[in-house]
């Protein structure tokens, strides 16, 4: 885990939490990384100095304009960032040896063009980090439902009709999911949930279950397990793509 200074404090909660993916899925330091979906960036921060080259594509350039603010603050090297859609990565075949594709592949359009494109852009051989969503939205719905019963005058801002970056697009079963990668080409590895806690620090309780070096432990080894992982936060696997 990086332990670079951080601009804020939402910040700094957004690189705890990325603890688990290069605890799950550990770079080389002579890896080309594809970052697809680059957001803020809190991935090339826990990852910096174990990869020879990052690049990163998101498709809202105030996301970039931030996560080249936050790079600079943290003194991150090595970070090329690309404005372009996911589903038509502005990148060469076959240019990289690993990729990441973090809280993205349900915020698309075509979830098919993604991963079909992450197929492309890998070098046989290369690896595929990737998440999927399990219980994070289903804890906020059950939540919200109950701040409905408990303060019904508060006014909410309904989700609206038309596609939109930050916005769920898709909502299937891990299985379905997992298929829907393998059917671009890719081979399936392993899989464990990110954490199985409820993202309770959307409520202001500090995220001790990434903080905690016990809990951790106890959280990481309880969220490897087959099935019950499913009932994590997100679930987070790794493919490759074959290299015949």
């Amino acid at each position: 885990m990086s332990h670079l200074p951080v601009p804020n404090a939402f910040f700094a909660g957004k690189i705890l939490s990325s603890r688990v993916y290069p605890e799950f899925f550990p770079l080389r330091k002579t890896d080309r990384v594809l970052n697809a979906g680059f957001g803020d960036g809190p991935q090339a921060i826990v990852y910096a100095g174990s990869f020879a080259q990052m690049t990163g594509v998101d498709i809202q350039a105030d996301r970039l304009a931030r996560a080249r603010e936050f790079l600079e603050q943290a003194g991150v090297q090595g970070v090329e960032l690309r404005e372009g859609n996911v589903e038509t990565l502005p990148v060469p075949d076959a240019s990289f040896d690993a990729a990441l594709a973090i809280d993205i592949i349900e915020h698309v359009e075509h979830p098919e063009r993604l991963t079909a494109e992450l197929f492309r852009a890998l070098t046989p051989g290369g690896r595929l980090l990737i998440t999927f969503p399990a219980m994070h939205d289903r804890f906020e719905d059950a939540v919200s439902v109950l701040g409905k019963i408990v303060k019904p005058w508060k006014v909410r801002t309904p989700k609206g009709s038309e596609w939109h970056p930050d916005q769920h697009a898709h909502e299937y079963p891990i299985k379905q999911w997992r298929t829907l990668v393998e059917r671009a080409g890719f081979s399936f590895v392993r899989s464990r949930a990110t954490t199985m806690f409820p993202p309770l620090h959307l409520y202001g309780v500090p995220r001790f279950w990434f903080s905690n070096p016990v809990i951790h432990a106890i959280d990481r080894a309880v969220a490897s397990f087959p099935v019950v992982q499913n009932s994590g936060q997100t679930v987070m696997v790794e493919f490759v793509k074959p290299s015949t």
